[in-house]
């Protein structure tokens, strides 16, 4: 009988956050690609950096663990991509990096964080809603999917509230 492997404890008072950079696009498309059904490419990640994307790495003893991929625009910050590889998730470590979100745009006076989510991924719709964001609409039939299409979840936290 094989031992069932359990993932590994991340020591969170051990942790970074740090700017992505360029170099770390081999990195963070790792975990992209075994996070999402329709991963970015490398080509869209390199196309978000700029003057109004801020990119951030969740990083554990100098290994990348996650990422954030933002905009901003007129007070508005969009989140458009976060991850955690998965072998580490379930430790509260996307919270950790949204939270990072929040504060890092609240200290840059922006308003408004917004998201789009799948509707099926439940896990992430209540980290959002525990870190205060609101369902405002959805887009029907936005997202890809095995079985055709899903909605997106929109949703928003304001950040003066």
């Amino acid at each position: 009988m094989e031992a069932i492997m359990s993932a590994p404890l991340i020591n969170k008072e051990k942790l970074k956050i740090v700017p992505m950079g360029l170099a770390d696009i081999e990195d963070v498309f790792n975990i992209e690609s075994r996070c999402h059904s329709h991963p970015w490419s490398k080509k869209l990640f390199l196309s978000n950096f700029g003057t109004r994307y801020f990119s951030h790495l969740l990083l554990a003893d100098e290994q990348v663990i996650g990422y954030f991929v933002a905009s901003s625009v007129a007070g508005e910050v969009t989140l458009m991509n976060i991850a955690i590889t998965p072998e580490v998730q379930g430790q509260g470590l996307g919270e950790i990096l949204l939270q990072f979100l929040k504060d890092y745009s609240q200290a840059k006076d922006e308003e408004e964080v917004w998201l789009e989510v799948r509707a099926s991924n439940l896990y992430a719709l209540k980290l959002y809603q525990k870190l205060g964001f609101v369902e405002l609409d959805r887009r029907k039939d936005y997202y890809p999917c095995k079985n055709g299409r899903e909605d997106a979840v929109i949703m928003c936290c304001y950040l003066s509230l």
